[in-house]
């Protein structure tokens, strides 16, 4: 017969195992129904790599890849190119028509190789193959234009090889890649790394200039620790004024479509600091940024890829002409804002103000200035 004590002793030892193991239980139930509430599993297509997160989303969710890389052309089959014209602004137009005609229609597509040449040592990403001479020789149809060849690909499919031979930028056609772009047109590191270093000077100097004004004047907020909204600003000039005048009956823009976009930009984003890229920087100077404190420009002009590297780093962009600026803006994070009233002669209007608006993207964002007639 068990004494007493050891008896009770017996009994608080298996309530206490019991009470442990109940507490065990509850505390791993707790913790999983925790779990279930602050944690979601996501979709296998919306997991991302480091390198996708800096794009924003699942950069090829959906897309072929295996046929979107493959660089192999057989000149013998149907394809399509584009003869390239023009600078680096209308080259990444041509490029993006047919990277989104290859993703569209899952046909072969090629560039010319001084093309090829001429974007890949910027742009180390390029996906689309240099066609080889024997391509270039076999071509059914040449000079057909952007349009005609969308609707005759789109009707027929590519029976033929056709040769594209207008440089359109219209947006409703490779808008929808815009993060896909953004990767293929990545820069090559020297040059991301000398538009990052121009970004952080002109920031450094933003800054500077905001203190002052803040101290001269009160109604004018000190610039503060945290970080502005950066605007990247493009105004083209030199050879766009005798361009939109002799094709269109037009100006370039204007001081104030700057004065009255950098008014909309404040009030869309608040604090921000305009970083603006030209190809004319001593008449920006004088007529745009000296009447901004929140606004600046380089000293000395830098070259063309460092220019779009620039644009690229802004988090939203005010585009005013011509496809280099519009792919400043599409290149970065976030909004383009254009003009919606670029024409001075109504009868003979800048087709790609229409162009851009008819591409209804999200960060498209339309501005109606008061044009100086």
């Amino acid at each position: 017969m068990l004494k007493p004590k050891f008896c009770i002793m017996k009994g608080m030892k298996q309530s206490f195992v019991i009470f442990a193991a109940a507490c065990a239980i509850l505390c791993f139930l707790i913790s999983t129904q925790y779990s279930a509430l602050t944690w979601r599993p996501q979709p296998v297509n919306q997991r991302r790599t480091d390198a996708e997160r800096s794009q924003g989303e699942n950069l090829f969710d959906g897309v072929d890849v295996p046929f979107l890389m493959n660089n192999v052309i057989n000149c013998s089959r149907p394809f399509m190119m584009m003869v390239p014209r023009g600078q680096l602004g209308n080259r990444l137009a041509e490029a993006s028509h047919m990277i989104a005609f290859k993703l569209k229609y899952k046909v072969q597509v090629g560039v010319r190789k001084d093309m090829y040449n001429y974007l890949m040592p910027i742009f180390p990403n390029f996906p689309l193959p240099a066609l080889p001479e024997e391509c270039m020789n076999r071509t059914d149809i040449r000079g057909m234009n952007i349009y005609n060849a969308e609707n005759y690909v789109a009707l027929n499919g590519l029976d033929k090889r056709i040769r594209i031979g207008s440089y359109p930028c219209h947006p409703a056609y490779f808008i929808q890649y815009r993060n896909l772009l953004r990767f293929f047109f990545r820069f090559q590191p020297l040059v991301q790394q000398s538009a990052e270093r121009y970004r952080d000077l002109l920031l450094e100097k933003w800054r500077k200039q905001m203190e002052e004004a803040s101290l001269a004047d009160k109604t004018i907020q000190s610039p503060g620790a945290e970080r502005p909204v950066v605007i990247g600003v493009h105004i083209r000039r030199t050879s766009y004024m005798h361009h939109m005048k002799a094709l269109h009956g037009s100006k370039v823009m204007e001081p104030i479509f700057f004065h009255d976009a950098f008014a909309f930009a404040r009030r869309r984003y608040g604090k921000v600091a305009f970083i603006v890229v030209s190809d004319d920087l001593p008449w920006c100077r004088e007529n745009v940024v000296w009447r901004h404190p929140d606004a600046v420009a380089l000293d000395e002009p830098i070259s063309r890829d460092e220019d779009l590297a620039l644009m690229a780093l802004s988090d939203h962009l005010i585009y005013g002409l011509g496809t280099f600026g519009f792919f400043g803006g599409l290149l970065a994070k976030g909004d383009i804002i254009y003009a919606t009233n670029v024409s001075y002669d109504l009868t003979r209007p800048y087709q790609v103000e229409s162009w851009v608006g008819e591409a209804r993207h999200e960060n498209l964002i339309p501005f109606h200035y008061r044009k100086p007639y």
